[in-house]
């Protein structure tokens, strides 16, 4: 950009005063500022067109096709702040497509039938795109509504091209502002969690700040500063407490992030269980701040505490009874004759089937507790298939089972599997009536073992079968406790894997169970 100022032997001295006089006004305006863009950007856009000769100077951005003003001095009733027009509507496309200054000295001659010109009429036009962080944002503009221009002067061009410049800086540090302001609310309104206590700590310990959820937990304020947290009132009603939390403030300062589970005592007696977190916050290889987070754990501990409990009256009291019983009524059948051994027969088939139950029943906590019975591991689906297959088979002598399974198939799973399969399979056999008839197909799909039962028997309707697998839930032909199918739900979802019920091309239901074939 060349100056004015620097002159040579053909230089105008009017020119030069004009442009001096121009950049005065300038550099007053810019130095006066204003708390908003627009506050700071119109009176400068008053100084172009005074010293340009424009009635009216203003800024747009571009999105798309979308042209909108959002600052603009002079013509007020004619060119306003929050004005959208098609960008393919106006003078400011031009500007765009040259990647320049545009200029339009008369547009009556030159642009009687173009679009821009039907819809605003201006006669004169100058304008050159806006960048930001090198990105394109809009225009800065300057027109003239009624009357024709001579060509730009040298002094003119290079005035524009300091407005220019100097609109795109103010662009750039207003987006900064707005990021830096939506950063710090997105921080606050994280520091604010109603779900977390948060403190942040100097490297020695020393309490600087805490979210309101913590200070109104012990209703403190600001007293609370300035002391090592484990001597505040979160910490300080117990001894081992304070000394868990001063410990993981400690190897925190060492760079290493602690985890740990508290009990804490709020202002109102209130007794919580969180699990906290310490972690450094370094700075040049140095930890300068220590973030302490706790997340109120209390209704998860009783959870697990409750579930705990009715597993432990499963496994000691229901199971070791009926045991017994079982026992005993092994014995009665082997001794007894005629309707009393079939009565025995029946208590034992009982005892058998409510101490499976039982187990199933310990397997659905355990694995809601996240403490499965058993590890998860890599087995053929082959066996589990056939074992499941020849019990129900043998519940109704007329009944068919066929079965297509893809050699050397593995699933990940536990030694539960054949009591999922199991329940399938019978709950087949069952609601598909004397002399069903049920294919059973496992291929691998993708990542995938995706196990098809499908049978020829009444079917599920589809209201019903996201249903079916609820606690509690029968369909409307069962007569049964509506367990099954959620503990087969229950366990292929422990699996990492899904099940649902689709159409039978046999005329019933089918069975679809997906099982991972890889343990990640």
């Amino acid at each position: 950009m060349g100056d004015p100022l620097d002159g040579d032997e053909s230089s105008d001295s009017t020119e030069q005063d004009r442009y001096l006089a121009a950049m005065q006004d300038l550099t007053a305006a810019m130095a006066a500022g204003g708390t908003s863009f627009r506050e700071r950007v119109e009176p400068v856009l008053a100084v172009g067109r005074e010293h340009l000769g424009f009635p009216n100077g203003h800024i747009a951005v571009v999105t798309g096709d979308e042209h909108e003003i959002v600052a603009s001095s002079g013509l007020s009733s004619t060119i306003t702040p929050g004005t959208k027009t098609p960008l393919s509507e106006t003078y400011c496309r031009n500007a765009l497509e040259e990647s320049g200054i545009h200029i339009v000295t008369n547009a009556s001659e030159s642009m009687a039938t173009d679009p821009a010109y039907e819809r605003f009429g201006l006669e004169a036009y100058v304008g050159a795109p806006l960048q930001a962080d090198g990105t394109e944002y809009g225009t800065l503009c300057f027109v003239n509504d009624s009357e024709a221009i001579a060509e730009f002067s040298g002094w003119q061009q290079t005035l524009f091209e300091h407005l220019t410049q100097w609109v795109e800086a103010e662009i750039e540090r207003e987006q900064a502002l707005d990021t830096r302001e939506r950063s710090q609310r997105l921080l606050e309104a994280t520091f604010n969690s109603p779900e977390t206590f948060i403190g942040i700590l100097d490297a020695d310990g020393t309490l600087t700040r805490a979210n309101e959820t913590a200070l109104e937990f012990i209703d403190a304020d600001e007293a609370v500063f300035e002391e090592p947290i484990w001597e505040t009132p979160w910490w300080n009603h117990d001894e081992a407490v304070a000394r868990r939390c001063q410990d993981a403030v400690e190897r925190a300062r060492e760079g290493e992030t602690v985890r740990f589970e508290a009990e804490h005592i709020g202002a109102d007696g209130q007794r919580i269980s969180t699990a906290v977190m310490a972690r450094p916050v370094a700075a040049d290889g140095t930890v300068q701040k220590i973030l302490v987070e706790g997340t109120d754990i209390t209704d998860l501990k009783r959870h697990e505490e409750q579930m705990e409990f009715f597993n432990s009256i499963l496994r000691h009291d229901i199971l070791n009874g009926m045991t017994v019983i079982e026992a005993r009524a092994e014995t009665l059948a082997d001794d007894l004759d005629g309707t009393q051994a079939t009565y025995a027969e029946t208590i034992l088939d009982w005892s058998r089937d409510i101490v499976d139950l039982t187990q199933k029943v310990r397997s659905v906590l355990s694995t809601m507790s996240d403490d499965g019975l058993t590890e998860a591991e890599t087995i053929p689906l082959r066996p589990v298939i056939e074992g499941a297959v020849n019990k129900a088979a043998s519940m109704d002598e007329d009944c068919t089972v066929e079965t297509d399974i893809d050699d050397g198939l593995t699933v990940v799973a536990d030694d539960l599997l054949d009591d999922v399969v199991g329940n399938i399979l019978t709950n087949a056999v069952e609601h598909g009536g004397p002399g069903s008839t049920i294919e059973v197909t496992a291929k691998r799909v993708g990542s995938v073992a995706r196990l098809h039962i499908a049978d020829d028997g009444p079917g599920i309707s589809p209201e019903e079968r996201d249903a079916i697998f609820e606690k509690g839930e029968r369909g409307t032909q069962s007569t049964g406790t509506g367990f099954g199918l959620y503990f087969v739900s229950v366990m292929v979802e422990s699996y990492g894997g899904d099940i649902w019920v689709e159409d039978s091309d046999l005329g019933g239901s089918e069975f679809v169970v997906e099982l991972p074939t890889d343990n990640y």
